[in-house]
């Protein structure tokens, strides 16, 4: 048997090919970007073949030059979880794939609102309605492209679509499933019930089969094998969407921790193994082979704020490095101005910068955008809490682009009031899927023993205790002046999270 675990981890922008060993060393990465399609109409797809053959392009950079096929023992998929790859009996797509930022079917969500069919629902699949949910965008093609969903066979989340052209079967796992809202939560399997109460029985009978986390979904095919160069045969495994891959890559096991992820979205998780009460959260996901609940929500609210500021505002003159710089030489109690974190959105929120006056510098107003983002963090991190209530985690395991900063990390304790701790690797959803894949193949008993042995954290920030009081006046000026703003700009276009 191989020494190593091949993960596949497709993201918003590319696709990465990540070995890692049995120790949750990263061995080698290759990525290569993908194009995503965001069409005037605000559909956002991905062509599927073109997706499939950047991902064998990024297997075949390591297995040409970089690791020897024969030393892989199993392979794992992740990726981005919601939107859809509807595809017929070979895996090849009927229609271009819909990706989870994609809110074409939020009217259908509003009417749903509206006539208590998104209560019905929610209280069979436990997740919020949401335009970019895969089983909305399935109401959507139900009502809008029947002659699509004739010619289809199977509807698979991004990480699945994956799997199928390497392995030919067509495979799903609980957190991808239940988190687009397709399982009926107490069932922990799909329900027809649920599919009729959407207005979708046809797509009951297209859902793929569910498998575990670490279990064996499917072995690389001929076909596969000749476009990648792996070898035929290799264990492919079921894994996990992103978020609970990320959560998992982050070494977290129980609710003392809470998990933020700092990327393009604002992801904010905690374990639980209690009901949900009241309205759930948007992930509401079965988790760690159904071991417990994993609850997540969030914005597109994070780091990719960062990204937006030194490409468009600074002209790439300024690099994440000289960034943090800058953010570290200005002084934490001083005037500055307030970021609000919604470049991209949702509606009717729009990202500013509130309260300019001429003592604000670059550094300034980039200490207020690692605030702002930190404060939206907060926000969805306090709102996910209380599904665990009494209960409150202890500290953050914080993971994504703001973990690679020190500064923005130790802005997110002072923030918050906690530690905050980063895992060592920054392809800690990768390594959640090699984490699968290591225990499907036997290297562990299952998947805490694999955490315990595969994960590590390199660096903690505390909360500076002279900070609180500082912080908890900037967050309440952020909260009040969110709500103003959002008031100003209601009405100019809808997009609910």
């Amino acid at each position: 048997m191989g020494d190593l675990f091949l993960a596949i981890d497709a993201g918003g922008t590319a696709v990465k090919a990540a070995v890692f060993d049995a120790e949750g060393r990263l061995v080698a990465v290759r990525a290569i970007d993908v194009v995503t399609v965001h069409r005037e109409n605000g559909w956002v797809e991905r062509e599927p073949e073109a997706f499939w053959d950047r991902t064998a392009q990024a297997i075949r950079a390591l297995t040409a030059s970089e690791i020897d096929a024969g030393r892989i023992a199993a392979i794992a998929c992740t990726g981005f979880g919601n939107g859809v790859f509807l595809v017929d009996e070979n895996g090849r797509g009927t229609r271009a794939g819909i990706v989870s930022v994609d809110h074409r079917a939020q009217s259908i969500v509003d009417e749903f609102l509206r006539d208590g069919t998104a209560d019905a629902i929610e209280a069979m699949n436990g997740h919020r309605v949401w335009g970019g949910q895969t089983i909305m965008q399935l109401v959507w093609l139900s009502r809008n492209e029947p002659d699509v969903v004739a010619k289809t066979r199977w509807a698979l989340p991004c990480k699945d679509f994956i799997r199928m052209r390497l392995t030919g079967t067509a495979a799903t796992d609980p957190t991808d499933a239940s988190g687009g809202g397709l399982l009926n939560l107490e069932l922990g399997d799909y329900d027809a019930a649920l599919y009729e109460r959407a207005g979708i029985p046809e797509f009951f009978s297209r859902m793929p089969p569910l498998a575990e986390n670490s279990s064996v979904a499917g072995h690389v095919c001929a076909a596969a094998a000749a476009e990648t160069g792996l070898r035929e045969g290799i264990p492919v495994v079921t894994a996990m969407m992103d978020v609970s891959a990320c959560v998992t890559g982050s070494g977290v096991v129980g609710n003392d921790a809470l998990t933020m992820i700092a990327g393009t979205w604002s992801i904010n998780a905690i374990e639980t193994n209690g009901p949900v009460e009241g309205r759930p959260p948007i992930l509401n996901m079965i988790h760690r082979d159904r071991a417990c609940r994993l609850l997540a929500d969030g914005s597109p609210t994070s780091a990719g704020n960062l990204n937006w500021y030194l490409s468009r505002v600074a002209g790439d003159q300024i690099d994440f490095q000289r960034a943090n710089a800058l953010v570290q030489e200005s002084p934490v109690m001083a005037r500055r101005c307030h970021f609000m974190p919604f470049v991209n959105g949702p509606a009717p929120r729009r990202g500013s910068f509130v309260g300019l006056v001429n003592s604000d510098d670059t550094g300034s107003m980039l200490r207020a955008l690692y605030e702002g983002v930190a404060f939206q963090h907060r926000r969805h991190g306090e709102g996910i809490a209380q599904y665990v209530a009494p209960h409150r985690p202890g500290i953050i395991r914080l993971a994504g682009g703001a973990s690679k900063s020190e500064v923005w990390s130790q802005i997110f304790a002072d923030v918050c009031g906690v530690p905050v701790e980063v895992s060592e690797g920054e392809e800690l959803g990768a390594l959640g899927a090699a984490i699968c894949a290591a225990v499907a193949t036997g290297h562990y008993r299952d998947l805490p023993t694999a955490i315990g042995a595969m994960c590590r954290v390199t660096r903690t920030a505390l909360p500076n205790a002279g900070l609180r009081a500082w912080y908890q006046d900037r967050y309440h000026q952020f909260l009040m002046l969110d709500q103003k703003l959002a008031d100003l700009f209601e009405g100019s276009e809808t997009q609910t999270i």
